[in-house]
Parts: C-alpha cells; sequence; structure tokens
C-alpha cells in the first residue's frame, strides 16, 4: 500500500510538471530552433519527405507534430525554391507567420507533446529512486524533477533535448534489466528504447561505452542470468552469460536498426521525388566532408551501401561536421572549439543551490552508514547504469565544442535528483534537525522554481542571477529569442515616441507580435527583406543580450584594434562611394551594419540600460549625438 501511495504522489508531482511546463507557452515566442523542428516533423507527416532539418532527431520532431494533423493547418507550396533547396527556415517562416496558421496553438500541441516525455523522465526518476533508496526518497527525486527550472525550461520546447534525456536514461535502464533476466520483453524493451534513441539525437552513440561499462560490471559479479528464450534455463558462468548478453545486444542493435528505417518510412531516399540539378540539400555533402576526421569514410559507406536512410546518414555527417566548431560565448570570452569549463560551469549557476545542499547531506548520510566493503561494492554495482550514464556523458561534454546551450548536459540531471533523494533518509534520522534541514532545502529548490516562473530559461541561482547572467553565458542559456511576448507588453506600458531600433536573436516574427522598429545588426535572424546598412539615429534602442555580446555578428568578439581598423576601412569605403554616389552591394552593407552595431555595443558596455525586459532584452535611450559619437569619433578599448 505504502508503493501504491508513493505511486500515485508521484502521478500527481508529474502531472503538475506537465502543467507547469506547458503552462507558460503563450508566454513565449518561438525559441530558436523550435520553428525548425516542428516544421521538419510536420512536412515528414504530410509529404513523406525528409529533406528538412534531418540534422535534428526524427522522432521529437514527428512526435511534436502528430497533434497538428488533421487540423487543416496551410503548408508553404512545394513548388519553390525554398522547397527545392531544403530551407527549412524559409519553409518555417512561411508556415508559422504567413500562412494564417493558429501560431500559438501549434506551439501549444507540440509543446505538450514533447512534455510527456518529461513525464516520461520524471517517471524512470521516481522508480530508479524507489529501487535505491525507498518511496520516501523516490518521491522527493521525482519532486525535484518536476520543479527543477532546467527540466521546465526545455522539457516543453519543441527540440530534441528532453527526448534524448528520456532515452538516454531508459536505454541503460532497458539494458540493465536485460543484463539480469533475458527475456523476450526485456530484449523488446531494449531494442525500443536503443532504436528511440537512435532517432531523438545523434549523440546516440554514447550509449555503447554506456552499455559497455555496463557489460563489464555484470559479466565480472558472479551469479547466473535467468533466461527464458528460447527455452527457460539458468546460464551459469561467466563465459556463457557474456555469449547471451554479445548475442542479445547484437540482435537488439539489428532490431534498432529496423526501428531507425521504420522512422523514415523504409525508404532510403531523402527526398520523395528527386530532381537533378534542381533539388539539393541546404549544406552539400562537399562541405559535410569538406574537414576530414576518422567518422567520415564510415559515412561514405554508410551511403554506398545504404545502410541506413540518406537523410539518417545527412544527419549524423551535418552534426558531425558542425558541432566541432560551433561559435560559442562564456564569461566574456569568444571560442569556436568550446572550453572544458563551460558544462560544469553552467551546471553551477543553473542549478538550485538546494540540489548542491541535498546531494551533500546525501552524501554524508550514505558515509555515516556502517558497512564492509561488500556491502558497498554492492550498493556501487546497483548504482551501476546510473553512474555510467553520469560519467561517460559528462566525459564527453567536457570535451565537446559545442558550447551553445546548457540543455546539452541535461541527461546527467536524472541522476543528480536520484542521488540527492538520499538525504529523504535524514526525514526519519535522530537529529530531527537533518529532517527539518531536508525539508527546508526542498521548499527551497521548489520556491526557486516559481520564483522565475515563467522565465525558466533564464534562471540562474544566487551565484549569478538571472539579471546578471548575459555577462557570463548566452544563447540557449538565457536568451532563445523566447521573449517577444514580454517585449510587446512592455513597449506597450511604456510607449516611446522617437524612433525604435531592435537587434533581435532569435526565430520570433516581429511583425507577428505587433513589435515595430528598425531591426539592426541581425540580419542573420531576419527572414523578412531589408536593406543594408540600416540607417541610425537616437532613439530607444532594444538588444537581445546574445546580440549585445556579440557571438553571432561579422564583428563578432570584443571591440579591439584589428576590428576598428576593419571599420575605419570600411568607413572609407562607405564615404567614397556616397561622394561619387556608388553602392555597396549587399554583402558589403551587412558586414557595415553589423561593424557599425558592434561599436554601438562597445561603447554602451559601461552604461546600464534603462530596463531589463525578461532578463534577455536591454533598453537604452540614445541622443543623435551619442549614436553619432559611437559610430564616428575615436572610442577607447580596452
Amino acid at each position: 500500500m505504502k508503493n501504491r501511495l508513493a505511486a500515485l504522489a508521484a502521478a500527481a508531482v508529474l502531472a503538475m510538471y506537465w502543467w507547469m511546463a506547458t503552462s507558460v507557452s503563450d508566454s513565449m515566442c518561438t525559441t530558436g530552433d523550435e520553428i525548425a523542428h516542428l516544421t521538419a516533423g510536420y512536412s515528414y507527416w504530410t509529404t513523406n519527405d525528409y529533406r528538412l532539418q534531418p540534422e535534428n532527431g526524427n522522432l521529437p520532431q514527428r512526435w511534436a507534430a502528430l497533434p497538428l494533423l488533421g487540423r487543416g493547418l496551410r503548408f508553404p507550396t512545394l513548388d519553390q525554391d525554398a522547397w527545392r533547396i531544403s530551407d527549412v527556415w524559409d519553409m518555417g517562416f512561411q508556415w508559422f507567420y504567413r500562412s494564417g496558421n493558429d501560431l500559438p496553438g501549434m506551439l501549444r500541441a507540440g509543446r505538450g507533446m514533447i512534455a510527456l516525455f518529461g513525464v516520461a523522465t520524471g517517471a524512470l526518476v521516481f522508480l530508479w529512486a524507489r529501487r535505491l533508496a525507498g518511496s520516501r526518497a523516490a518521491l522527493l527525486a521525482v519532486s525535484l524533477f518536476a520543479f527543477c527550472p532546467t527540466m521546465l525550461a526545455n522539457g516543453a520546447l519543441v527540440t530534441s533535448d528532453m527526448a534524448a534525456t528520456c532515452m538516454f536514461l531508459a536505454a541503460v535502464t532497458a539494458f540493465w534489466a536485460m543484463a539480469h533476466r533475458l527475456s523476450p520483453a526485456r530484449l523488446a524493451l531494449f531494442v525500443l528504447a536503443l532504436g528511440l534513441l537512435c532517432v531523438a539525437k545523434f549523440s546516440a552513440p554514447l550509449v555503447a561505452p554506456m552499455c559497455a561499462i555496463l557489460f563489464a560490471v555484470r559479466v565480472a559479479r558472479p551469479g547466473a542470468l535467468p533466461a527464458s528464450w528460447p527455452l527457460p534455463r539458468l546460464l551459469d558462468g561467466r563465459a556463457r552469460v557474456a555469449l547471451a548478453l554479445v548475442a542479445a545486444t547484437v540482435a537488439a542493435c539489428a532490431l534498432a536498426v529496423a526501428v531507425i528505417w521504420a522512422s523514415y518510412g523504409f525508404r532510403y531516399a531523402m527526398y520523395r521525388q528527386y530532381e537533378p540539378n534542381r533539388v539539393r540539400s541546404l549544406v552539400g555533402w562537399d562541405v559535410l566532408e569538406d574537414q576530414g576526421g576518422p567518422v567520415v569514410p564510415a559515412f561514405r559507406f554508410a551511403r554506398a551501401h545504404r545502410l541506413l536512410p540518406e537523410s539518417y546518414i545527412y544527419g549524423f555527417a551535418h552534426t558531425y561536421r558542425f558541432s566541432r566548431y560551433r561559435k560559442a560565448f562564456l564569461n566574456g570570452e569568444y571560442r569556436s572549439t568550446g572550453w572544458v569549463q563551460f558544462f560544469p560551469y553552467t551546471t553551477a549557476v543553473k542549478t538550485p543551490l538546494a540540489l548542491f545542499a541535498l546531494l551533500a547531506m546525501a552524501g554524508l548520510h550514505a558515509a555515516s552508514l556502517r558497512r564492509d566493503a561488500r556491502q558497498w561494492r554492492g550498493r556501487l554495482y546497483e548504482w551501476s547504469p546510473l553512474l555510467s550514464l553520469f560519467a561517460v556523458y559528462w566525459a564527453f561534454s567536457l570535451t565537446s565544442g559545442l558550447n551553445i546551450g546548457h540543455r546539452h548536459i541535461m541527461p546527467v540531471y536524472p541522476v543528480l535528483f536520484v542521488m540527492a533523494a538520499g538525504a529523504a533518509a535524514w526525514v526519519t534520522a535522530p537529529l530531527r534537525w537533518a529532517g527539518a534541514a531536508v525539508a527546508l532545502l526542498a521548499a527551497w529548490f521548489a520556491a526557486e522554481s516559481l520564483r522565475i516562473r515563467p522565465h525558466y530559461l533564464a534562471y540562474f541561482n544566487e551565484l549569478v542571477g538571472p539579471a546578471n547572467a548575459w555577462r557570463h553565458v548566452v544563447d540557449s542559456s538565457l536568451d532563445w529569442g523566447q521573449d517577444l511576448p514580454s517585449l510587446r507588453r512592455w513597449m506597450d506600458a511604456h510607449p516611446d515616441p522617437g524612433p525604435v531600433f531592435i537587434s533581435y536573436f532569435g526565430s520570433g516574427d516581429l511583425d507577428t507580435y505587433g513589435i515595430r522598429g528598425a531591426r539592426v545588426g541581425d540580419i542573420n535572424f531576419d527572414l523578412r527583406p531589408r536593406k543594408a546598412p540600416a540607417i541610425l539615429s537616437g532613439g530607444l534602442w532594444i538588444i537581445s543580450v546574445t546580440q549585445f555580446q556579440q557571438v553571432y555578428t561579422e564583428a563578432r568578439g570584443p571591440w579591439d584594434l584589428a576590428k576598428e581598423a576593419d571599420y575605419r576601412r570600411q568607413l572609407a569605403h562607405v564615404l567614397e562611394l556616397e561622394r561619387t554616389h556608388g553602392r555597396l552591394t549587399y554583402r558589403e552593407g551587412v558586414t557595415f551594419e553589423e561593424y557599425q552595431f558592434a561599436r554601438l555595443c562597445h561603447c554602451l558596455r559601461g552604461r546600464e540600460p534603462v530596463a531589463q525586459v525578461a532578463y534577455t532584452f536591454l533598453v537604452f535611450r540614445l541622443t543623435d549625438e551619442e549614436v553619432m559619437k559611437a559610430l564616428y569619433e575615436p572610442v577607447t578599448i580596452r
């Protein structure tokens, strides 16, 4: 009965989690990648074509788009260049903003589906904590999951992050179950978890070393392996256990490949109808292979022998190519190859401090128990699946060059929740203050989540705080373009008669949200046609914090002597063209505008904004004189 009541309570907590994650949908516009994921998923169902956004998981894209089928949504015509060149951003812009569809309803439906992966993850957290530490710990673990700002921020976004988090945990769980009872049902669960992980995200190969560790741990432990297939028997001896697990794993991998093929309609070709010299991918195979690497020959071999669907191979190659070098920002530094300290730092500042305190209390309780070496080995054995997931994923993340968002470390969080749940043992301990401390820490953890609501993505703990976070990290760790509705409300409450200039990072459409202003320095994120360079003057300047940090403009990084020299050369060229009535090329105009914008931001760095909207927009009021000074007079270079 106790376990049943705990399960019912956990179900209620997870229902609350789903509501908390999804109910904030209307307070956000589309975040950076959602436009691509949802458009691609809908196109897979309705066109049976896999050209759009193959570099992200087929599973979350299809799953999120499922409730949109049968709604009578208008999809852009396929007889256009954007479709022929596989431009998911242009197609998505048309579908989201120009086709007259119910955009808020589309986002609510897609986000609600992704949040179900969060519910499944929370259920696994509960089951693991109950198995390892009992029902009280399981309720604490699932509550930590449900109120964690990172799980709430990303748990209901149409991306692949929550799906991958769920399937990594499911895959190691299923493998561990199969390693202790070899049955058709457990083999089928591992096949399903493995196959779905493979089509959830292209980091799926990390499950191989995780399972290899579990294989070694299981085989090293004496004990027979009960098997119910093909005939009931008891496999005794390390060699027989190892051979059976190898055979089962090979069979599971083969069947998981079938799951991959099924997700692409059992068709090799990426395109439903290929037209030579007219149809192509947005990024060609030549670009994907131009940097070489040990994996490129494997891609070529897989294509030559059609081992996997073409779109899947392409997506894997695209991820491999562009995850090795990605522009990123951390504490004033800019790199394309990442930092070892990126994820440790973001975890330290984006995780409620109460969780670290609970982890410490769980560790103290474990250390206080009197156990001999054999008992400790037994406990480590029981924890092996979670520890292998944690160790392998952290090792990979520390060496990853993909440092564009804290969300990429999400798969380790379920392990932290289960670990921290061990603190629940203090509740019944003789030391009453210890039990009270656990209760207070759990309440503090929940309060942190409620305090930041609905801006879960902008959560930072007391070490940094959300208002100062933009000085440390940006992009999807803080500013993923989600706050246009908040900006609209702020502008309605603070009308300004003068010109408005906006530099926005994200995939939202300002016109759709009724935001009027001249866009500056953000042409890479503006799919509406516009001229460059923009004519700049004094007025209200609203700048996304990612744009303010110059992560993705031509003038990336801090303003230095080299950039100043480049800007002076461009300015001289512009003045010469004005004198001779010449014109800048479009590319020259874009570059000059971005350099002007970067120089202006440089001059604003020592100045406090007049407002900060939803932690992701900095607002300045500038006079014509101040703008002209920033653009043309000498500046101090630190």
